[in-house]
């Protein structure tokens, strides 16, 4: 009856309170988190990058001073100040392009945020596989203290052999090496949450799978993937860019002007008046228009690929998330019946079951938790990749 308990308890512990150290850790690591923190600012500074070029060019003022010679023809002095510009289409597309570009990097740093946060995820997780394993093979560990002490008796009463004795003795010897390594992959695995939070101590945490966890209709993450996935709201970004740049290309292929004031003197004589000027691309441009359209078309044909990739993924995914929810609530049930729980150690030491059959129960029962704390471990992980697609 206290092993079925143990085992009820074990079992729940993944539905049980899970309080907030969870969200409390990934907010930790949203907000601490070295790779993220870097992310931002290079988000910030391409922000300040996109408003760049987007003016005329600055003013030239230009001043000339010319010895003359012979004396009499005296010197000369030359003054201009001079603006160059082009049509206000130009700067509107060209600003245009800009924030369509850096609206692209927004979605790629949300990819690679979600992408950092899956991985802090999968390590937190990874560890309460571990702390859960740890609690199994406690529970393993003091059976087989206890089997080899009632190996040991039937040996001192002869009633036991020495090679079944030892057999016992090395069972146990297995047992502890496990609990140790155990123990050393979980001291591993807080060092390494520790650096994923920025070094910051963890201590205190409770080491749980999230209990908030629904997995909505496929449905309905298929239809949300044009507003949430970053990979898509790239390829849609892509097009918007490359329709401002059609537009920036044809304001680019119209002649630019200047203007502004020039004054010049000589032989004591001062002329000034207004300065203009057009500038008209005759060669350079002849070809940005139409590569702009073929890139426009090149990146609508990039988001339809994009759209049938990721779909496929999402669904992968989730028939996948859908199984391994089968597969360790089936698993529960099982290891819930009163017949798997009950006491292989006590058998054997009432003679009803020999050495070999309760080796053979004790590793089936064994296997069977670690099968089932696998599914669950995976079933966390699964669902936790498809939040970077679809969250």
């Amino acid at each position: 009856m206290k092993k079925l308990i143990y085992i009820i308890l074990l079992i729940s512990v993944a539905f049980g309170g899970f309080g907030q150290s969870f969200n409390s850790f990934m907010q930790s690591v949203e907000n601490n988190n070295p790779k993220l923190i870097a992310l931002q600012k290079w988000l910030e500074a391409e922000e300040t990058k996109a408003k760049t070029g987007i003016y005329p060019d600055n003013p030239e003022v230009n001043y000339n001073y010319l010895w003359g010679s012979p004396d009499a023809i005296g010197n000369q002095q030359e003054f201009s100040i001079t603006q160059s510009f082009k049509l206000p289409g130009y700067y509107i597309s060209k600003s245009a392009a800009q924030q369509f570009n850096f609206k692209q990097k927004q979605a790629m740093a949300e990819k690679k945020k979600r992408e950092s946060l899956h991985s802090a995820r999968s390590a937190w997780f990874d560890l309460v596989w571990l702390h859960k394993k740890k609690a199994l093979l406690k529970k393993r560990k003091k059976d087989t203290e206890n089997l080899v002490a009632i190996m040991k008796e039937g040996f001192e009463g002869g009633e036991i052999s020495k090679p079944a004795f030892d057999k016992a003795r090395i069972y146990a010897i297995g047992i502890q090496s496990e609990w140790q390594k155990v123990q050393s992959d979980i001291k591993v695995q807080i060092q390494y949450l520790q650096q994923l939070n920025g070094g910051n101590t963890i201590e205190g945490l409770i080491f749980e799978y999230p209990l908030n966890w629904e997995l909505p209709g496929l449905d309905s993450l298929i239809a949300g993937l044009s507003e949430n996935n970053p990979d898509l709201l790239m390829a849609q970004l892509g097009i918007q860019q490359s329709k401002q740049e059609v537009k920036h290309q044809r304001m680019n292929s119209l002649p630019s002007f200047k203007a502004g004031y020039k004054s010049e003197t000589i032989l004591d004589q001062k002329l000034e008046g207004f300065h203009a000027g057009i500038s008209i691309p005759l060669w350079e441009n002849k070809n940005s228009v139409k590569y702009a359209k073929l890139q426009t078309e090149t990146s609508k044909a990039n988001l339809t690929q994009q759209e049938s990739e990721v779909k496929a993924q999402v669904s992968k995914l989730y028939y996948e998330i859908t199984a391994l929810k089968d597969n360790f609530e089936q698993m529960k049930l099982i290891l819930e019946e009163e017949r798997v729980s009950e006491s292989s150690l006590e058998l054997l030491e009432s003679g009803q079951i020999s050495f070999s059959d309760y080796l053979m129960e004790s590793e089936m029962i064994f296997e069977s938790y670690l099968t089932y704390l696998q599914y669950q471990h995976d079933y966390h992980l699964a669902t936790s990749s498809l939040m970077v697609l679809t969250e």
